[in-house]
């Protein structure tokens, strides 16, 4: 009795050490990602390659007008982990997005457009730099638009294609330079209130205006 005493405390002991050491180790620990292969890589092996060619040209593209650096990561799987936190891992590790001094337009504007295709989940994650133009809203909705419906009919390299062009063009609007090309079946989108769009703006003008005016007539007819 005395001896299974003193081994049960040492067992427990060892079990919370091991628990300790696990959540200890960094992130990037739980998933190894591959050496980058350029601006597209497609580790998944899921583009063709006459769509991986038009993604790299409005990749360099953008790169050689801006500097800002939009990379591209297909993958087998996440191993379990959010695609946010994987699409971070990406771009801290391959250092996405050019160094820059304080002031510099073009300082970590890099992106990162990522699909996973076992888990079905997608990612486009924003530098510093490029947060300034492209918000985390405004980066989900160019994902749900034009990549989700392509990834839901098996076309990933289309789907790609389409949210790197979207991308590209919004690079082009805050850089101000012009894109060459077109992709089929990319459209500017109407932009709610929250992009600066006028049409919510006008409406709450509008509303404004009547209350004054029902203000101003009702305080005559007191």
């Amino acid at each position: 009795m005395h001896q299974a005493r003193s081994v049960l405390p040492w067992r427990a002991g060892l079990a919370v050490l091991l628990l300790g050491l696990l959540a200890g180790l960094p992130a990037g620990a739980q998933l190894r990602l591959p050496r980058p292969t350029g601006y597209v890589n497609d580790f998944a092996n899921v583009i063709p390659a006459e769509q991986e060619a038009q993604i790299t040209r409005i990749v360099d593209e953008v790169r050689a007008k801006s500097g800002g650096e939009i990379v591209v990561v297909t993958l087998p799987s996440l191993q379990g982990r959010p695609a946010s936190e994987v699409a971070l891992q990406i771009g801290r590790e391959w250092r996405i997005g050019r160094a820059g001094e304080p002031g510099d337009a073009a300082r970590n504007t890099g992106a990162v457009v990522l699909v996973s295709m076992e888990d079905r989940k997608w990612r486009i994650e924003t530098g510093l730099g490029t947060n300034t133009f492209i918000t985390a809203g405004e980066a989900g909705r160019i994902g749900r638009e034009y990549m989700v419906p392509r990834l839901g009919q098996g076309d990933v390299g289309g789907g790609i294609h389409l949210a790197v062009q979207a991308l590209a063009q919004e690079y082009a609007e805050r850089f101000g330079f012009q894109l060459t090309g077109e992709a089929p079946g990319l459209r500017q989108p109407a932009r709610g209130p929250s992009s600066g769009g006028g049409g919510g703006g006008r409406l709450l003008f509008y509303v404004i205006a009547i209350l004054i005016i029902f203000s101003l007539f009702g305080r005559g007819g007191g």
